[in-house]
């Protein structure tokens, strides 16, 4: 079995070298029995490549998010890594003790009892009874199914059999922890807790590979991303960058049915700001830049993902102060304008139009959201030219932030854009007062 426990490196936890893993498919089962009878050694089936030359290395105390659509090859990879499955091709690297989340419960016997179980599956990770009756309280406390824990688990609901499973997998002090979408057991506090967990693993050295379809929880959680398509890595590096094209690509997908969607071009810039000088645009404009009191130059990048199915609706974008200036800095108390302008189509289905803006962190999580359409504004349609103010006071604390701007199409419960633009832009806030929150709200405080 490809699989070493010798690594050639200290810092390297995982090392996956150049795997790759394939599937012989026969039209009917009879065509297999053909083919294993068959002494000529005639084909009878088709190679089905699940995985294509994957290549990456996580190193010690590392999150690594794995990113795909359903079927991209992301759990097949966690089970070669684990060893359930053997790789065609290459090999994976690992040292130390491997627990994982793939399939919760697996190696339960339903007809043992939790306490059972527990030893059970301790075991099973080469634990000694002693190592195990160590840990027995802890395990019990975290996953908080009461005196269940007597009875055979064929009697668990779905959430307490999940419960114990989880806190049996992550109180065997792993090395490496593998986790696959499982972080929606239970209640939001014992989803709580498992983070908490996690962050602790984090903090002891223990290298960690999260598969999810939430990109809110890869751009915060992970240290580094991988985005896997049809087998093969598309993308590695910032989980920030690396979920925002991910996002990109599934609306952008050919085979989906969003197939309107096109993506904003490089060579697309300069005849957009041309078009649109009137309005000062400056949407991709590289070289803007602000100097923010006490601080160093801002340098405002390109957007990170502009696309959609009408993308050079919006003609401008800015950012102002109560003056009417455009600014890139503000503190959480002044009050701020988003001004938006966008072209108004014939036959465009206004009763379902939308605008809206995002402002969000570093780490992609969305911390202000509005939209017309929730807030019941309609538009004139028979205007040519749309100019739509979002006038708020933000309360953000001290930080980098960035604005997404979107024409959004709500006929249906998933939304559709006319017009994406992730990163339309930059900027900072700042303030003497010390903020420990996400937000500053104003709050009325009574001392008596």
């Amino acid at each position: 079995m490809n699989t070493y426990n010798i690594l050639e490196s200290k810092e390297d936890k995982i090392i996956v070298e150049d795997i790759s893993k394939s599937y012989k498919m026969y039209n009917t089962p009879i065509d297999r029995m053909k083919e294993a009878l068959n002494l000529s050694g005639k084909k009878m089936h088709t190679d089905f490549w699940a995985l294509s030359n994957i290549n990456f290395s996580v190193k010690t105390g590392e999150i690594l998010g794995i990113l795909g659509r359903n079927g991209a090859g992301k759990s097949t990879l966690l089970k070669i890594i684990t060893g359930v499955l053997k790789p065609t091709y290459g090999k994976v690297k690992a040292e130390g003790r491997i627990s994982s989340l793939l399939e919760l419960g697996a190696g339960f016997n339903y007809e043992y009892s939790g306490i059972e179980n527990i030893y059970f599956y301790g075991m099973l990770m080469k634990l000694t009874r002693k190592q195990i009756d160590e840990k027995i309280d802890e395990i019990i406390r975290f996953a908080e199914i009461g005196d269940y824990i007597h009875q055979p688990v064929k009697t668990y609901s779905s959430g307490m059999f999940a419960r114990l499973a989880f806190s049996c997998a992550i109180n065997v002090e792993p090395d490496i922890l593998i986790v696959d979408e499982i972080l929606s057991v239970g209640d939001i506090r014992f989803q709580a807790k498992c983070f908490n967990k996690f962050k602790e693993f984090k903090q002891k050295g223990v290298t960690i590979l999260y598969v999810g379809h939430d990109v809110g929880l890869m751009k915060t959680f992970c240290d580094t991303a991988i985005w896997i398509n049809n087998g093969k890595v598309v993308m590695q590096g910032e989980p920030s960058y690396v979920a925002a094209q991910y996002t990109e690509f599934m609306y952008l997908d050919e085979i989906s049915e969003f197939t309107s969607y096109k993506k904003f071009e490089e060579n697309d810039l300069e005849k957009m700001q041309s078009e649109n000088s009137k309005h000062n645009i400056d949407i991709d404009d590289q070289n803007h830049q602000v100097e923010e009191p006490g601080s160093s130059i801002i340098k405002k990048e390109k957007s990170i993902n502009h696309w959609g199915t009408n993308v050079g609706m919006i003609k401008n974008i800015a950012l102002m102060n109560d003056s009417g200036k455009e600014i890139n800095y503000f503190s959480p108390t002044d009050s701020i304008t988003i001004k938006i302008v966008f072209e108004g189509l014939e036959n465009l289905d206004y009763d379902n139009f939308s605008v809206a803006f995002s402002i969000k962190n570093k780490e992609g999580i969305d911390l202000i959201v509005k939209t017309t359409y929730d807030e019941e504004i309609f538009f004139d349609s028979t205007k040519k030219e749309h100019v739509v103010s979002f006038s708020l006071v933000t309360q953000l604390a001290v930080g980098e932030y960035y604005l997404v701007v979107a024409l959004e199409d709500r006929t249906n419960l998933a939304t559709v854009y006319y017009e994406y633009i992730e990163g339309a832009k930059y900027f900072k806030v700042y303030s003497k007062k010390r903020i420990f929150g996400i937000l500053d709200p104003q709050v009325k405080i009574e001392v008596k």
